[in-house]
């Protein structure tokens, strides 16, 4: 694929128990964000790598609060799982 300026590409990706998430910051250009799952890598930037625009930023910002309702249904989630098993665990007893 190729770019005019705009976004391109596509991926889904599950995630197990093998993953890494990390951040590398450059001091003069955009930083990477990628996540590893098992052997396999996405990472995600910024176009330009050279220049930050206000797209860029209002899109790293959007990012971050997309990622922590993501981590607050997880946790949302689990909270209600692991008082199943609190329930079931203190009927069974």
């Amino acid at each position: 694929m190729s770019s005019d300026g705009g976004s391109f590409g596509s991926a889904g990706l599950h995630i197990g128990s093998d993953w890494a998430v990390r951040c590398s910051t450059y001091p003069d250009t955009t930083p990477i964000l990628s996540v590893d799952a098992g052997r396999t890598t996405v990472s995600v930037s910024i176009a330009p790598a050279k220049g930050m625009t206000a797209h860029g930023v209002a899109f790293a910002r959007e990012l971050a609060e997309e990622a922590a309702l993501f981590a607050t249904d997880c946790e949302r989630l689990y909270a209600e799982q692991h008082d199943q098993d609190q329930a079931a665990e203190n009927g069974a007893g």
